[in-house]
């Protein structure tokens, strides 16, 4: 292993790639509730879409390290093995899926505030 193997495939850019999608899920989804009263009374719905850019964007990095990672690991065959390189393809993979979908929960949270005021 390189060293920028070692870099790319360390356990913290692999789980920062896993665990970035769901925390920035949780952060926007939290926050975005908190805000709620105040940016009904200051009317700055700026704030609640500002927030979800945020979280994508840490969704985003997320998505680039395992990306990265799984670049790192491209022709390692099968993500079933039990080397440090299989499972390393493997978390990058399973860092990808979950960037993707919570990604989607995301902007599927943002959708319903194009059509209904939460202020009223």
């Amino acid at each position: 292993m390189t060293v920028g193997d070692a870099r790319w495939l360390s356990p913290w850019a692999l789980w920062t790639g896993i665990l970035a999608g769901p925390i920035a899920w949780a952060l926007d989804l939290g926050i975005g509730y908190a805000l709620v009263k105040w940016v009904c009374a200051t009317r700055h719905e700026d704030v609640l879409h500002g927030i979800t850019v945020a979280a994508l964007a840490l969704v985003l990095v997320g998505a680039v390290l395992s990306w990265m990672a799984l670049q790192r690991t491209a022709g390692d065959g099968p993500t079933d093995g039990g080397g440090p390189r299989q499972r390393a393809r493997f978390m990058a993979i399973l860092g990808l899926a979950s960037s993707a979908l919570f990604a989607l929960q995301i902007l599927a949270r943002v959708i319903p505030q194009g059509f209904i005021d939460a202020c009223r």
